[in-house]
């Protein structure tokens, strides 16, 4: 699994297609962004708590049928905010799934490997045979999982990540100024 700024660069790549999608204010936005390409994370929480934060790491919120289900939570919260629900619903779960395919492209050193994607249809896991992100090394118990993060390999996976998509949030930046200043359809009668 790619490092929260991964995730939060994914995030960012969203923002740059369509600042202001969700509340009209940019950086209200791109926080949600970044949080919703985070989100699935979260499953790291109740095992910090039960002090082993993997515990249940890539399980369930690591899946399309939590994807559906959180897309389906914020759609009808912004169908009451803006009347609109199935376009803020597909924002979402594509939000929320970019995680997902990033965690896919990701290398895994620690069983069960891989997510339950087809959750709850199946309980298989699945990863990429070819990931191109370098897993991410971390204790296994709260008591020093944030310290562990720091270390050698995870700075090397944290540059990798920065590359690959930082590069695709400054594309992304540069096509949509393109299109921007681009001359909307000038027809001559």
């Amino acid at each position: 699994m790619p490092l929260p700024i991964g995730h939060a660069l994914a995030g960012a790549a969203f923002f740059q297609a369509r600042p202001g999608f969700f509340f009209g204010n940019k950086w209200l936005d791109g926080f949600f962004l970044v949080f919703l390409a985070n989100l699935p994370d979260a499953d790291f929480l109740p095992g910090l708590l039960k002090g082993f934060p993997n515990l249940y790491h890539h399980g369930i919120f690591h899946s399309l049928g939590a994807a559906l289900a959180v897309a389906l939570i914020f759609g009808v919260i912004f169908f009451k905010l803006k009347g609109h629900f199935w376009r803020y619903t597909v924002a979402v779960f594509l939000v929320f799934i970019s995680h997902l395919l990033l965690d896919y492209f990701t290398l895994d050193f620690s069983a069960p490997y891989g997510m339950p994607l087809l959750w709850p249809i199946a309980n298989d896991y699945f990863i990429a045979a070819h990931p191109f992100f370098i897993n991410i090394t971390r204790s296994a118990h709260s008591a020093d999982f944030f310290s562990s993060i720091f270390s050698s390999h995870n700075l090397k996976a944290a540059l990798l990540e920065v590359g690959l998509l930082g590069g695709l949030v400054l594309l992304i930046g540069i096509a949509r100024r393109l299109l921007d200043r681009a001359p909307r359809g000038s027809h001559s009668g």
